[in-house]
């Protein structure tokens, strides 16, 4: 058990270093532009939307940035999506191609028809192939989707029906 504390807390004091290290600016908030930055120094790419929206996803205060504490689960999810990243990616071709994505969304419970996982990998990816930060932004854009689906099935049939205005508020917040 003592071990396991130790590893924590080497665990906290490294992602504090990590963080100091990407906080270039030493506001004690890392913003899309330094995430983005420290991304690319260990080897991944991603884009500024991505980051951008890493950054929204644990901005609690929503100030357009993350403090130690939102940075903690963000590393943290960076961390499972990399691994899940990794696990789909069958042919460890680092990319993520139709086949493995229609096969990963079924795995997480979607049962969307070849259209719409076409359209995914469209949206989210280039060439049909998703690279990490696609994967991360689905992923995420998966999620918010869902917890508005839930918002709106107020009956739990797993369907909804809006009015226009209610449609727009809806796309609103998908932006």
């Amino acid at each position: 058990m003592q071990q396991q504390q130790q590893q924590q807390q080497q665990m906290f004091l490294q992602l504090q270093m990590w963080f100091q290290a990407v906080d270039t600016d030493k506001s004690g908030l890392v913003e899309p532009e330094e995430l983005v930055r420290a991304l690319s120094q260990g080897g991944y790419k991603f884009s500024i939307s991505t980051a951008s929206l890493l950054i929204k996803m644990f901005d609690q205060n929503k100030k357009g940035a993350v403090n130690f504490q939102e940075f903690i689960p963000l590393y943290q999810f960076i961390t499972q999506m990399q691994q899940s990243f990794y696990n789909v990616d069958r042919d460890k071709g680092g990319t993520i191609d139709f086949n493995e994505l229609a096969t990963a969304l079924q795995y997480s419970g979607f049962q969307f028809p070849p259209n719409v996982v076409q359209e995914l990998a469209k949206r989210f990816g280039k060439n049909g192939q998703i690279l990490l930060d696609g994967w991360i932004s689905l992923c995420a854009f998966l999620g918010h989707v869902r917890t508005l689906f839930v918002y709106y099935d107020t009956d739990k049939d797993g369907r909804i029906t809006l009015d226009f205005n209610s449609f727009v508020m809806l796309a609103a917040m998908l932006q």
